[in-house]
């Protein structure tokens, strides 16, 4: 019998730790994918999302309405979108296959530029959709201008690049790769400015909006937010072998969000790393866990919420706590 009582208790506890885990409640829900997805991203506003099932075009959505507002694809084959991106004036979107770029406009469609690039990583397109940082894994990332097609500066590491991002003042651009090395960059110049070594391998970067924050975050390790003037550490986010899969600083640059693959979101202040709230999405059945991880993040315009996607191919809207 103690042995059944035992399971009893574990039942009870589980069941307990899932109500905990529910306590903050999504105020909108929507099916992007059933299927799941490989990659995604939102717009800015968070006004679109653009996602792509593994092997499958990319399709725009308008949030709002959860309809589609455009499917693309590079080729005919159709090798599969593995990164995207949608500039901050809503105007253009940008799509990799893993040899291929491809840059198409919102409102109509249409493709207005196309490249082959070998082995690309990751990407992140400028605010008014002009240039583009593009991570490949041959050791470089390249500032490439989509408006004339040719590269603008060339960033070198010492292993594969595998997160990118774009301050959207047009300041900086980060860069984090294998060699366990976030790197920032002086876009004008190409200089570096910045340079942050982790212990593990460099999984996810991010830049705030006005460029004064990054944020490098090594796979199974340590989350760090850097001054991008100084150089020097902010803060450090207190969660061990912690691996974002997304992250999004808030358009006041005050806080971040972080996701996981363990489908967990977090919200922190920048200045002191302290953890400000946690949603735990609730899961389709407490018996079979969903291992969805969380793939794209993003507040909303006014601050007061924010959405998130994960490769479950499930979006959502979550209130923000006014309470910071």
């Amino acid at each position: 019998m103690k042995w059944l009582l035992k399971l009893c208790y574990t039942i009870l506890i589980c069941l307990q730790l899932a109500a905990c885990g529910d306590s903050e409640k999504a105020s909108k829900t929507w099916v992007h994918d059933e299927k799941g997805l490989f990659t995604a991203s939102f717009s800015s506003d968070a006004k679109y999302a653009l996602v792509a099932a593994t092997g499958g075009p990319a399709r725009l959505i308008d949030v709002a309405s959860n309809k589609t507002k455009q499917q693309w694809q590079h080729t005919d084959s159709n090798d599969g979108i593995i990164a995207s991106a949608l500039s901050a004036n809503n105007q253009f979107a940008l799509t990799a296959e893993r040899a291929s770029l491809a840059l198409w406009e919102i409102d109509s469609g249409k493709i207005i530029g196309y490249w082959d690039f070998p082995r690309i990583s990751d990407l992140a397109i400028s605010a008014d959709g002009s240039h583009a940082i593009i991570g490949m894994e041959n050791n470089q990332a390249y500032y490439f201008d989509l408006y004339y097609g040719k590269i603008v500066h060339t960033f070198e590491h010492d292993g594969s690049i595998n997160s990118v991002a774009l301050s959207a003042n047009g300041q900086y651009a980060m860069t984090g790769g294998n060699e366990h090395q976030a790197k920032l960059w002086d876009l004008t110049s190409g200089e570096l400015k910045q340079q942050w070594s982790h212990t593990f391998k460099i999984y996810q970067v991010a830049l705030s909006a006005n460029g004064a924050y990054a944020m490098s975050n090594a796979s199974l390790g340590k989350s760090r937010i850097w001054n991008t003037k100084t150089g020097k550490m902010i803060s450090q986010l207190p969660m061990r072998y912690m691996t974002v899969s997304a992250a999004s600083f808030s358009p006041d640059s005050k806080t971040l969000l972080t996701g996981r693959p363990n489908q967990r979101i977090d919200l922190w202040s920048v200045k002191t790393g302290k953890l400000l709230q946690t949603w735990l999405p609730k899961k389709r059945s407490i018996w079979r866990p969903d291992t969805a991880a969380i793939i794209a993040l993003e507040f909303a315009a006014d601050g007061r919420s924010f959405f998130s996607e994960t490769s479950g191919g499930i979006a959502q809207q979550w209130r923000l706590s006014t309470k910071k």
